[in-house]
This record gives structure tokens, C-alpha cells and sequence, in this order.
């Protein structure tokens, strides 16, 4: 079972409708979200409000860079990220965790590119406060051709049983 992706079932263990506890999630468990699509109005609406550089708003900009068109900015990028790993995240009995995100923009991204995430677990370990755990957890964030377009690492903590 170990690196076995699963979209948060545990045979004969844990149903569809149970939320996983720190004590449910094991190193190499891989879970799937939701797969996104990175629309061209919205990728305009939000670079032209938070990040408006030529390479997110104008196509002609974009090219004279070595793009074929305009692209998503990171941000819009990663709230799309946030989307896709939201099916995760209510999965688990998860508290309100800010111990630090790392993220690795790995190709453009491009109007219509669809995307989905798969988390994989790295390491567990307990909080120094009780009833809480710690998980590490790499996602990797593949387009519509499978490749690697987005990699991030995040600590989450969860309630113990």
C-alpha cells in the first residue's frame, strides 16, 4: 500500500465520508485533487488587479519574452493550487497551520492549460503541543501533457485522535 495514490480511501479502513486523523496518514500515502483550468478572463481579471506586467496582460508583450502567449501569474497560479488541493484538505481534520510554503513555478503557465495535483506524504512527526501532529507534504502539480508544472512543500498540522 505505501506510495499508493489514493483519493482518500484506506481499503476496509477509512470510508469516502471519514476525515483522516494525524494517526491515519502514513509516509508515501499520495492523494489526488481536483482538477482545475486556468481560464483567460479570470488570468486577465487577475493580473490586471494584482500583478500587471506586460507578460500577463498583453500577448504581443508576451511573445517578444519567448512566450506563445500571455501567462497566469503566480499568484493566480497558486490560488488555483489551493483549489485543486482544497479536495485534500477537507479530507483531513486539519487546524490552521502557517509553518511556511515552498513553491517552484516550473513551466508557464498558459490560458486552458488544465492541471491537477497529487500530494504525497514525506514525514510525520507530533507537535510539541498535544492532540496535534505534523505532516510534510510535496505536491506536484501536472498540465494536460503530464508534465511537472508546479511543485510545492507545505507542513500541515492536524488534530490527533
Amino acid at each position: 500500500r505505501k506510495g499508493k495514490t489514493r483519493k482518500f480511501t484506506r481499503t476496509g479502513k477509512i470510508h469516502m465520508t471519514s476525515k483522516l486523523y494525524f494517526e491515519d496518514i502514513q509516509v508515501g500515502d499520495k492523494f489526488v485533487g481536483d482538477t482545475v483550468v486556468a481560464e483567460r478572463e479570470k488570468m486577465l481579471s487577475f493580473a490586471a488587479e494584482f500583478d500587471d506586467q506586460p507578460m500577463h496582460l498583453d500577448a504581443d508583450a508576451a511573445r517578444g519574452m519567448g512566450l506563445k502567449d500571455i501567462i497566469a501569474t503566480g499568484s493566480y497560479i497558486f490560488a488555483l493550487h489551493a483549489k485543486s488541493q482544497l479536495a485534500i484538505w477537507k479530507r483531513f481534520h486539519m487546524l490552521p497551520s502557517g509553518l511556511g510554503i515552498q513553491i517552484s513555478f516550473l513551466l508557464p503557465m498558459y490560458a486552458g492549460d488544465t492541471l491537477a495535483g497529487e500530494m504525497e506524504i514525506l514525514a510525520t512527526r507530533q507537535s510539541s503541543k498535544p492532540g496535534r501532529g505534523w505532516i510534510d507534504a510535496k505536491v506536484i502539480f501536472k498540465n494536460q501533457n503530464g508534465d511537472d508544472a508546479v511543485e510545492s512543500k507545505a507542513a500541515l498540522l492536524l488534530i490527533c485522535r
